[in-house]
């Protein structure tokens, strides 16, 4: 769609000839002629520019990428191409139609300076994605000004550039920093195991809940200590995260300004009166579920993703490999909270169906709510003697004991609030021991810790061997 608008120099022309030339006509006799000789020429001088100009930007081609990825909380670089297949055209402006999930670092408007026939420029919008998700750059407007300058002719360009904005693991990989173990036998020797079908890899210290089989007696006599032999499975182990992402995933999570990592809470979706940045639980999930990916594959184990709320709606095989972890991306880079409980009943179907060989589920759940925590607990038994479960939430803002050093109240409300955090920081201590029984393990870390937590699990049942 093609528009015009009056140039500057228009404008000026109006003020120092038009209106003179008005005042001629309804004041001086003699000037009159004058007066209406100067407006028809400053009219018809518009008109033919108009009529030469107004089709100027219809030989001008805009290419830009059909697909750009990117990182939420890194700059991307967008290129616009300018393909000139008309006259020359002495400068163009353009700027692209905004979207309040990003933000412009560079230049709004970009001024390019002569395109001449049959040739091409490039420029560079640069962007700050604010959110995750999929989205859309719909339009592009191009302005330029016509061949005597009296107007500025402008165009919009249908685009339809697709941002796929994923979630931002920096801060979570610096924390993870010293949990990933480094794998090696360095001082120790191969121990042949007939039968085991797998590889000695090192001795360590004996933990309750150890085969006897696997002590090393040799070295407990020397050590004076019991010390446990620990190896290498031959098979890849199936690892899979599940996502719930239905109502309670949106809960909140606040932290001060003052303690907000810049590339993590720069990009939330609100602030709370300008005292907290604001994430929610769903954040959370989606990054612990990468970063377990990763992990997974640097363990060489075979990785799958399943999330769901009043139903089953991403169930993606176990594998592994660069372009499979990019399908998991790929897969829950669009979640949003759904505002429906949760149906743990069809999810444990179908496990059971889709499952048939043991793997470690990690679940990412909320479990805060007593009635859900429940209906869970009457779900779980249909999986969990054929799986290995691990259970992660995030810990409520105000669940701890009564008595304990994130309880000392400031004001008379924070006592009602502490009472309140405590009996919840009961109730889930309660669904852990419950849990418990079924072979499930409960963890509530605080939130900067949740992807630390499922790490140190899932790597604890690998140097373990539980699976």
């Amino acid at each position: 769609m093609t528009r015009f608008v009056p140039n500057n120099f228009l404008l000026w022309i109006a003020a120092l000839v038009v209106v003179p030339a008005v005042t001629m006509i309804v004041f001086g006799g003699a000037l009159k002629l004058l007066g209406l000789g100067l407006i028809v020429a400053v009219v018809g001088a518009s008109a033919v520019d108009l009529q030469l100009s107004i089709r100027k930007l219809e030989k001008l081609v805009l290419e830009t990428p059909d697909l750009v990825r990117c990182t939420k909380g890194k700059v991307v670089e967008v290129p616009v191409k300018f393909v000139n297949r008309g006259a020359d055209l002495p400068w163009v402006r353009f700027g692209l139609a905004l979207i309040p999930e990003f933000r412009v670092t560079g230049k709004v408007i970009h001024r390019i300076q002569k395109i001449a026939r049959d040739k091409q420029k490039t420029t560079t919008y640069e962007l700050l994605p604010l959110a995750r998700g999929q989205f859309e750059f719909p339009t592009g407007h191009v302005e330029t000004p016509s061949a005597l300058g009296l107007w500025l002719i402008r165009r919009n360009y249908d685009l339809r550039i697709e941002m796929r904005v994923y979630p931002n693991l920096s801060v979570e990989r610096k924390r993870l920093s010293s949990v990933f173990l480094r794998r090696g036998n360095e001082g120790s020797h191969a121990v042949r195991q007939v039968g085991k079908g797998r590889d000695f890899e090192q001795l360590r210290d004996y933990q309750p809940g150890d085969d006897y089989i696997d002590i090393d007696w040799k070295a407990t006599a020397r050590r004076g200590m019991p010390v446990t032999r620990t190896y290498q499975i031959e098979r890849t182990q199936e690892v899979y995260v599940i996502v719930d992402h239905s109502r309670l995933s949106a809960r909140e999570i606040r932290v001060p300004l003052e303690e907000a990592e810049l590339g993590e809470y720069l990009l939330s979706e609100h602030s709370a009166g300008g005292e907290f940045a604001v994430t929610t639980q769903l954040e959370r999930f989606l990054h612990c579920s990468l970063v377990l990916a990763s992990v997974a594959e640097k363990q060489g184990d075979l990785f799958g993703f399943i999330s769901f709320a009043d139903q089953v709606d991403r169930f993606i095989r176990s594998r592994n490999g660069r372009d499979h972890y990019n399908i998991v991306r790929d897969a829950l880079y669009t979640l949003e909270p759904k505002p429906v409980a949760p149906d743990f009943e069809q999810l444990m179907v179908t496990l059971r169906k889709r499952l048939t060989r043991r793997a470690l589920l990690v679940m990412l759940v909320d479990l805060s709510d007593p009635l859900t925590a429940e209906h869970f607990y009457e779900a779980i038994p249909l999986v969990s003697r054929q799986h290995l479960i691990l259970v992660n939430m995030v810990r409520p803002e105000k669940a701890h004991p009564l008595f304990s050093s994130q309880t000392s109240p400031d004001r008379v409300t924070d006592i009602y609030e502490n009472l309140g955090g405590h009996f919840q920081w009961s109730d889930l201590r309660e669904t852990g021991k419950k849990l418990s029984h079924l072979g499930v393990e409960l963890g509530l870390p605080d939130h900067e810790e949740l992807c630390a937590e499922a790490v140190t699990q899932y790597l604890n049942v690998k140097q373990r061997q539980l699976i």
